[in-house]
C-alpha cells in the first residue's frame, strides 16, 4: 500500500503536521544516602538497631530512602559473580524474601528491603548476613576485581 492510499483513508481531522520537538535536558538529583533506618511495623527496633549497625560495619549503605540497605560485592569473574547472584537466590527463594540485585562483569550490587510491611526487618538482616558468608567464599577486594577496563 502506498502512502498516498493510506493518507486517503485516514480522515483528514486525524492528519497533523509535525511540530518540531525540542530536545529538553533533564538534570537527575544526585542520589543521597538516608541518615536514618525507618524499621517496618512489628519490628524489635533495638535489636534491629544493632543488627543494622553491625552490617554498616561490614561495609553496607543504607539505601537512599532508608528503608533498607545495599553492598556492592566484587570478584575476579562473571562466572563467580553469576554463582554469587546462584548463591542468595537459592536462599532467597527459601525464605520467600528477595533482593534486587545488578549483575555486572566482576561486580554485584545488592539491596535488602522489605515491601510489605515497609521498611526494615529481620529477614533483611538475615539475608544480609547469608551474602557475606557467600562472599566470604568467593569475594575479593575490589581492586583486584575484574571491571570491563582491565579485561581479563
Amino acid at each position: 500500500m502506498s502512502l498516498q492510499s493510506t493518507l486517503r483513508l485516514c480522515r483528514p481531522s486525524t492528519i497533523r503536521p509535525l511540530r518540531s520537538v525540542t530536545p529538553r535536558l533533564r538534570l537527575q538529583a544526585v542520589p543521597r544516602m538516608a541518615s536514618t533506618l525507618q524499621f517496618a511495623e512489628g519490628e524489635d527496633t533495638q535489636q534491629l538497631t544493632r543488627d543494622a549497625e553491625a552490617l554498616l560495619q561490614q561495609g553496607w549503605a543504607l539505601d537512599g530512602e532508608g528503608m533498607g540497605i545495599t553492598k556492592t560485592f566484587h570478584f575476579k569473574s562473571y562466572f563467580k559473580a553469576v554463582s554469587f547472584v546462584n548463591l542468595v537466590a537459592a536462599e532467597s527463594a527459601s525464605k520467600k524474601h528477595h533482593p534486587t540485585m545488578t549483575v555486572r562483569i566482576g561486580s554485584v550490587d545488592v539491596h535488602w528491603t522489605t515491601h510489605r510491611p515497609r521498611g526494615f526487618t529481620s529477614k533483611d538482616v538475615a539475608l544480609a548476613r547469608h551474602c557475606e558468608q557467600g562472599a566470604g567464599l568467593m569475594a575479593v577486594d575490589p581492586s583486584q576485581g575484574l571491571n570491563c577496563a582491565k579485561g581479563k
